[in-house]
């Protein structure tokens, strides 16, 4: 994610379960919440529907 959008996964909430801090290995799966950090034009483009 850093390097193709310039934004970090810090956090992710799956559907029933509690939020948890995102690792390297953690994997996104549709209907995830994610929570990013990064340059606030960065996250802007990111959240962009594509």
């Amino acid at each position: 994610m850093r390097s193709r959008h310039g934004v970090t996964v810090v956090g992710i909430k799956c559907p029933g379960e509690d939020f948890t801090f995102a690792t390297a290995e953690t994997v996104v799966a549709k209907g995830d919440i994610i929570v990013v950090t990064g340059k606030t034009r960065a996250v802007e483009a990111f959240t962009e529907p594509a």
